[in-house]
């Protein structure tokens, strides 16, 4: 259905007003965890006037070691420079205008399936209220709000080279490719959706040849009320088939409402992971699905769909990933189910009911959900930035040493200092920041990298390479291990530890991967160091200018 052009501008245009209050922060400072770390390398951008963990052209899709896809630093840094703001507003502006984007792109990708303006408006309402985009596009600096911005203009690049077969629209698709890999590196999946697209256009044209071979049989009015009834069918024999096989439920067998390795207390699990992720989009999606398999005059993009759905099931044991690729393809048949729905020529006055409660009930749910990610999401407190603020008035050119991470990523990015543990709440043993840092030279990492035996690839194998001898994560427990004073030379030399930064709730102890060890450094601070800040949840301690040791050399005090 083609709408007016000015009665599509206006609803695109409030759905955009919507999507931009909904992303207001309701906190003062930016939230997430992976967000800080992103901050990090992006101050390294500004400060030194290049991304100093680029090593090779490799290590912008973070497929080198000690790298990470790196769009995000440098849009934000790149965002920075333009408009003269910190790098935290900075973020705030770019969270903001994410959803836009990605709403904007959702229209793109569905117009381009469906010359449809209202399916197109439904799935960017759908795609933009998503509680999992509305999450990660909240005052956060994490790659995945950039790459769910991205990948639905690819899925209509993909669409649109289809069509007109031009250079320029397999330019536009080939770029978009670039930019998600240099975005996350979940962009290996997209390559799930271009043999999806493939398989789709080769299913066309059998159809196509069957219908002029066999034209008796094919066309045939019995055959052709079975088709949509055995189309479904086969879809979802599929799906079932390819849940046992994959064994990817198994990921789902422990949830918030139950706990099982029944097969229906994983299908809730999985319900309530995809739920969480997309809304309302999931009931409608089943709708969706029934509403593909009826369509008359079908062209390539129903099997493309109806196979990228199937092809992605066994991608589905990447629970904690699943719905930031899988929420475009949702949406999509969350608005084919919500078309199908409205345009239905029975009971016009409660379809249009029907309508109207699926809208209020998928904006409350979205807000809802979205309430409760914030409540999950750690925002990064007014203590901790006021700590970073002392630092970045009052720093040395050294080190902070944290006893846990994401304290200690919090407060260096908002002070600019260096930090280890590098990598954030994560303790990586490592990452980029080693050489943003300058605690590893590139021609000492270069020193060490080595090819990875291909036997020993998996699915989470991101380099062919990696650097043998690197164990930052070694060297900050062997620090927090070792008592003022007694720090080991070579750590000193690399490190150059000059502040302590203390957990305040847990003194002399130090937390990694959910647990709580003791520490020699935090005990031997309170006699052998001074407190130079003392915060609401932080403590620094003063251990000496980068290099100097101390006269004393308490003996280690931890068990």
């Amino acid at each position: 259905m083609v709408m007016p052009r000015r009665m599509v501008f206006s609803l695109l245009s409030a759905i955009l007003l919507l999507n931009l209050v909904l992303r207001w922060p309701r906190s003062p400072h930016e939230v997430g965890v992976d967000s800080f770390f992103i901050h990090n390398l992006t101050t390294n951008i500004l400060d030194n006037g290049n991304a100093e963990w680029t090593i090779n052209v490799l290590s912008y899709f973070g497929w080198f070691p000690l790298s990470y896809p790196s769009a995000n630093p440098f849009l934000l840094a790149s965002g920075s420079s333009v408009t003269g703001l910190n790098v935290e507003a900075t973020i705030l502006l770019v969270s903001l205008l994410m959803g836009p984007v990605g709403t904007l792109g959702a229209f793109l990708m569905a117009r381009g399936i469906r010359k449809d303006d209202g399916f197109a408006l439904t799935v960017s309402l759908f795609y933009g209220l998503a509680p999992r985009f509305l999450a990660f596009t909240l005052w956060t600096a994490s790659t995945r709000s950039l790459f769910m911005a991205l990948l639905p203009v690819f899925i209509w690049s993909l669409f649109r080279y289809n069509r007109t077969r031009s250079y320029a629209d397999l330019s536009m698709m080939a770029i978009s490719i670039v930019m998600l890999a240099a975005t996350h590196r979940l962009v290996v999946l997209v390559f799930v959706v271009m043999l999806a697209f493939v398989a789709g256009v080769i299913v066309q044209v059998a159809l196509r040849v069957l219908r002029i071979r066999f034209p008796s049989i094919i066309l045939k009015n019995s055959v052709r009320r079975a088709s949509p009834h055995i189309a479904l069918g086969a879809v979802v024999g599929v799906a079932f088939l390819m849940l046992g096989a994959t064994n990817v439920l198994d990921e789902y067998s422990a949830g918030e409402f139950a706990s099982g390795s029944t097969l229906p207390v994983q299908i809730l699990n999985l319900s309530v992971s995809l739920g969480r992720s997309v809304g309302i989009a999931l009931p409608l999606s089943l709708v969706g699905l029934v509403v593909l398999t009826r369509q008359k005059n079908k062209t390539m993009s129903e099997p493309f769909l109806a196979l990228v759905l199937v092809g992605l099931i066994p991608t589905l044991f990447l629970r904690a990933y699943t719905g930031f690729y899988i929420l475009p393809f949702l949406s999509l048949f969350a608005g084919l189910g919500f078309v199908g729905i409205i345009r239905s020529p029975r009971h016009r006055r409660l379809v249009v009911g029907v309508a109207v409660s699926i809208l209020v009930v998928t904006v409350s749910s979205s807000i809802y959900i979205l309430e409760v990610e914030i409540d999950r999401t750690p925002a990064m407190p007014n203590e901790g930035y006021t700590t970073g603020l002392y630092l970045l008035h009052h720093t040395f050119d050294g080190t902070v040493i944290a006893s846990e991470g994401l304290m200690g990523v919090r407060v260096a990015a908002i002070s600019g200092a260096r930090v280890l543990p590098v990598g954030g709440a994560g303790t990586t043993f490592q990452s980029p920041e080693l050489i943003a840092y300058r605690f590893f030279s590139i021609s000492e990492v270069n020193g060490q990298i080595v090819q990875s035996p291909l036997t020993s690839l998996t699915i989470d194998s991101d380099s062919l390479w990696v650097a043998a001898n690197i164990q930052a994560e070694a060297d900050w427990v062997q620090i927090l291990d070792s008592p003022v004073g007694s720090l080991p030379p070579s750590l000193m030399v690399r490190y150059q530890p000059v502040y302590y930064l203390e957990d305040k709730a847990h003194p002399g102890q130090y937390l990694a991967f959910d647990n709580v060890y003791c520490s020699n450094l935090g005990l031997s601070v309170q006699r052998a160091a001074y407190t130079v800040y003392d915060g609401g949840n932080e403590r620094l301690w003063w251990l000496g200018s980068p290099g100097a040791g101390s006269a004393a050399s308490p003996r280690p005090e931890c068990p």
